[in-house]
């Protein structure tokens, strides 16, 4: 008696998973980034950009050596949707880490698309993994301005 009601029940729950509508794709949701510096912009342009890379032989001043300038205030507009003079993409491409110049200038890897194969910062250690994973969560999550 016990398997015939457990032969019933499985028959049945498969006729109802059958009659069940088709799962659907919701609204789109925002990329969850950890708390921490991919959270806001000025917090990777004071612990990492600045810094790091806006120093006088690289990108300080309006007028830097190397383009794009990354001193405080300047480095948003400088970075964000402006392209790149070394490939054919923008710096910053808002939600696309992957296809952010600046990601591939930071990786390595710029010489893939036709840029400057030379990873930044040159002539200095290279940015830790987590600064760099916080800039692509940052670019991932639309690249903001606070």
């Amino acid at each position: 008696m016990t398997r015939r009601l457990a032969m019933a029940l499985a028959a049945a729950s498969s006729l109802f998973a059958a009659c069940a509508p088709e799962p659907g794709i919701g609204v789109p949701q925002p990329i969850q980034v950890p708390g921490g510096p991919a959270e806001h912009f000025s917090t990777l342009e004071l612990n990492i950009l600045v810094p790091r890379c806006a120093t006088a032989s690289c990108h300080a001043g309006e007028s830097p050596p190397a383009y794009p300038p990354l001193d405080a205030g300047l480095a948003y507009g400088a970075l964000v949707a402006s392209p790149s003079q070394q490939a054919s993409l923008n710096l910053v491409e808002p939600f696309d880490p992957a296809g952010s110049y600046l990601v591939m200038k930071l990786r390595g890897t710029a010489g893939d698309v036709g840029g400057v194969a030379s990873a930044m910062p040159i002539g200095d250690a290279a940015l830790d993994e987590a600064d760099i994973q916080a800039i692509e969560a940052w670019i991932a999550n639309g690249a903001p301005n606070d």
